[in-house]
């Protein structure tokens, strides 16, 4: 069956814009013919032939297994190989052309990495130009594909081909191939602007349309490198760039009668500037009515845009261009449908008046009340305007009253537009009122489509995203939202959903984080083109975003995480982040045992290198010290390193404690002294640095009190020397990379890159009788008897005399001496230390006057309880 001569084609005429050309092989291949040059190739069946092994159990057009298509057959074995179907030989097109076909994958191929493409290219004269190429992945079922070859001149081809690799075993059938709009009507007006504006006029004003070609613009980033009509870099078009903010270039069409069936197609290039729009509006009674607006940079391509006016009184269109700081704007092909009739012998309709003058300067946004606040603070979060009108399109709405600042940047076969639940397509989600859902968009290109909010921020830690939506669809459905920062045009992804049967709304915290600069939030939905209305957002907020404004939980550092994060937040620029984890799979919490504690991210892929932080707002300064307490797990073979950061404002961050490499899949503690920070305000993050390899790094149960932490019960110096002080000659080091005379191997770890401290005893560093000290800070009395063991190593050559003191309220007494030759290994000693309140430990080394001798220590460990006897 189809809807004209094999020889006439689609040049038939109707009132709408072009009557279509059908072929649905169900009476033959309506010209079309495998041209394959392996048996792989096309060939007309149905369903009910056997013969054909997998495939569609119906056609398209019927819905049967008595329906006809055309479906592939002997796919290849042994090498990759293309079936070939060509179109009989075709005349002319017009620019507002559209290929419309069904086509239907099966088999279980449909899985492998290597998948089969199906591609749609068209040959004129010497070239061939590809039209479409089937999406990566797609779902077994019918789908349907949408291309658009523009103005073709003379003779020209159409084919699909269909690539498939060895033993994929993929079967892919098409059906329904219509052709749209194709025919040369004399009833169209069509506009190229290769002579003129034809009966469209450029308003004069301070900002202006104008006919250039590519060549004529030169090089300059973002002009089009060629124009839409002829694809040629001497082809004209109307341009526009930026003169002045906030200058607007105005196009405005003859005046039209009223009409239900007049239709405007045109192709639009918005490029170098995410703040460019071009908007399509139309006038009646000098009044303004918005239809159509396109913000943001699109690429450098040629953009299919349609509106359709169904109007009861004369009307004007205009087409207005403004365009951002360092872009560009063009339209090109301007197509009237039959249905757009000018008007004849009437007084001509008048134009919307000019803004009314306002005293605001070039670079100030003029609130709606009268007053004037700099263009950058529109967005901010923070309401300037006496009447807070700064932050009205903002992305914050219901979809009530319009897009709220939201603006369609699709380029593809699915747009985002503003739908009400009283339309017919909408009929699933009565009762949501206004909202903003995927619809059918005017591209080619199997792309999500993607609406994005004005400039905005910049933004504080807790800064979120809430809102509410709908994602009824397929598996290849989805929904994410990403953010942009305007600067390096860096985009992260924030949150995503895959499509599932539920047809629900659902509602959503999308945590943003601080940015520094301004960024932009992309709503991206994908979807079949079957319905793509299921899909849908609404009551978008932002939520403590103010970075002025600090969320009452900023200051509780104090968090056993159990409900939140208290006052820590995830820095949203780091490499992975920080998830609340309840220990499946990473050992339990450490407050219950079974409650939450923040681990880094395991799902994320492991990379030498990679930060995640989590960090504080900006803290009131600290007149005195104050002790950070918290219980951290490293476990894994080269975890990483977790540190803890100390920033002063204005200053550079400075490291306070810091532990690296495994410590067994069990809690330590952590003691950091935060020090008084005068007038400063401060900030704190812990850091956590991956080394490559998987495993387990935790924190859990984060206190902060007043005054300097006491010294830490167990000590290992791997991560430092964990706030013992020494008089000079002791140093902090390993073996392998050790400064001075000590041993090749620590006691921790047995390995040169284990720590320990360390003194050099030989005369020329500590003379004989010379004493060098290393103190601890107080331990806490917790029991009237505490047990002191440590491990200390004494080179073979007369290393001098190693000294254990207890210090309490400022008097010394020893409980530990040795000098003797022990040889190069490592040995435990213990102390009993009797107290009356808090103490410290001083270790004496006192120099014998010998050559190339040392004393080391390694793993300290106070205990309550005296020391067993030996």
């Amino acid at each position: 069956m189809r809807t004209s001569a094999v020889g006439a084609w689609y040049l038939g005429i109707s009132a709408v814009l072009g009557s279509p050309f059908t072929c649905d092989f169900e009476d033959d291949d309506c010209g079309w013919r495998d041209v394959s040059t392996s048996t792989y190739r096309w060939v007309r069946g149905r369903a009910s032939l056997d013969s054909w092994g997998t495939g569609p159990h119906s056609d398209h057009t019927i819905g049967t297994d008595r329906g006809w298509f055309m479906v592939t057959v002997s796919p290849p074995a042994k090498a990759t190989a293309t079936a070939w179907l060509q179109s009989p030989v075709m005349q002319e097109a017009t620019a507002t052309c559209e290929i419309w076909a069904s086509y239907h994958l099966s088999g279980s191929g449909l899985n492998q990495t290597e998948c089969p493409t199906l591609r749609l290219a068209v040959a004129f004269g010497d070239t061939v130009v590809e039209l479409w190429q089937s999406p990566e992945h797609s779902a077994e079922g019918w789908h349907q594909l949408v291309a658009y070859p523009g103005r073709i001149k003379g003779q020209f081809q159409l084919t699909f081909a269909l690539t498939q690799p060895p033993a994929c075993g993929a079967v892919l059938a098409l059906d329904d191939i219509v052709f749209r709009n194709c025919g040369l009507l004399e009833f169209f007006t069509f506009c190229s602007f290769e002579e003129d504006l034809c009966d469209w006029e450029a308003e004069a004003g301070e900002q202006t349309w104008g006919r250039n070609t590519s060549m004529g613009l030169g090089t300059t980033f973002g002009v089009p490198t060629r124009d839409h009509s002829n694809n040629s870099a001497t082809g004209y078009f109307l341009h526009t760039i930026a003169e002045s903010a906030g200058s607007v270039a105005t196009l405005s069409s003859p005046t039209f009668q009223a009409t239900n069936s007049c239709s405007l197609v045109l192709y639009c290039h918005l490029h170098g500037s995410a703040t460019s729009s071009l908007r399509i509006s139309y006038v009646i009674n000098s009044t303004e009515h918005l239809v159509r607006e396109r913000t943001g940079d699109t690429g450098s391509c040629w953009v299919r845009e349609r509106v359709d006016f169904n109007l009861t009184e004369s009307f004007k269109v205009l087409i207005k261009g403004e365009v951002g700081s360092g872009g560009s704007l063009a339209v090109d092909d301007l197509i009237l449908s039959p249905g757009c009739v000018p008007q004849q012998d009437s007084a001509p309709l008048a134009l919307p008046g000019r803004a009314r003058a306002n005293n605001c300067m070039a670079e100030e946004f003029s609130c709606d009340d009268g007053g004037c606040v700099s263009a950058e603070l529109v967005c901010d979060f923070a309401k300037e305007c006496a009447d807070g009108s700064d932050e009205n399109h903002c992305g914050t709405t219901t979809f009530e009253e319009g897009a709220g600042g939201w603006h369609d940047t699709s380029v593809g076969r699915l747009r985002w537009a503003v739908q009400r639940a009283t339309e017919p397509t909408a009929t699933a989600l009565v009762g949501a009122g206004a909202f903003l859902a995927l619809q059918r968009g005017e591209g080619q290109m199997v792309a999500p489509a993607k609406a994005r909010t004005p400039l905005l921020g910049p933004s504080g830690l807790a800064c979120a995203m809430e809102m509410s939506y709908r994602l009824h669809s397929g598996p290849q459905g989805f929904l994410a939202v990403a953010v942009t920062e305007h600067s390096t045009d860096m985009t992260h992804l924030a949150w995503h959903t895959r499509g599932h049967g539920s047809t629900a709304w659902e509602h959503i915290h999308i945590p943003l984080g601080e940015r520094a600069r301004p960024f932009q939030v992309e709503l991206l939905g994908m979807a079949e083109l079957q319905d793509p209305a299921d899909i849908a957002i609404d009551n978008v907020t932002f939520v403590e975003c103010n970075r002025g404004v600090e969320p009452p939980e900023a200051a509780e550092l104090s968090c056993n995480f159990e409900a939140d994060l208290c006052g820590w937040y995830q820095d949203r620029g780091s490499d992975f982040q920080w998830v609340r984890s309840t220990g499946q799979g990473q050992g339990s919490d450490h407050t219950t045992g079974s409650g939450y504690f923040l681990a880094v991210d395991p799902s994320a892929p492991w990379s030498r290198g990679q930060r995640a932080q989590l960090i504080t707002y900006s803290q009131e300064p600290a007149a005195a010290p104050r002790c950070l307490a918290f219980w951290y797990r490293l476990a894994g073979p080269q975890i990483g390193t977790l540190s803890l950061k100390l920033q002063l404002q204005g200053a550079e961050e400075t490291v306070l404690w810091t532990q690296r490499g495994s410590q067994g899949s069990v809690w330590h503690r952590g003691l950091v002294t935060l020090p008084a920070t005068g007038q400063q305000q401060y900030r704190l993050a812990f850091e956590a640095l991956r080394n490559g390899f998987v495993g387990d790094m935790a924190l859990d149960d984060v206190a902060l009190t007043p005054g300097a932490c006491g010294a830490e019960l167990s000590c290992s110096f791997e991560a430092g020397a964990c706030g013992l002080a020494g008089s000079g000659q002791w140093y902090w080091q390993s073996g392998g990379t050790g400064i001075t005379t000590g041993p090749m191997a620590d006691h921790t770890t047995g390995t040169t890159t284990g720590h320990y401290m360390v003194v050099n005893t030989s005369k020329h560093s500590l003379p004989m009788g010379h004493v060098a000290t290393l103190s601890s800070e107080l331990y806490q009395r917790s029991m009237p008897a505490q047990c002191l063991a440590f491990w200390y190593q004494l080179s073979a050559a007369a290393p001098g005399t190693l000294c254990v003191l207890v210090e309490e309220n400022g008097e010394q007494r020893k409980l530990f001496s040795i000098s003797t030759m022990e040889g190069d290994t490592w040995h435990r000693g213990h102390v009993t230390v009797w107290a009356d309140t808090d103490w410290k430990v001083v270790f004496e080394a006192v120099g014998a006057g010998s050559e190339h001798s040392y004393m080391a220590l390694d793993d300290l460990h106070v205990s309550d309880g005296a020391c067993p006897e030996p």
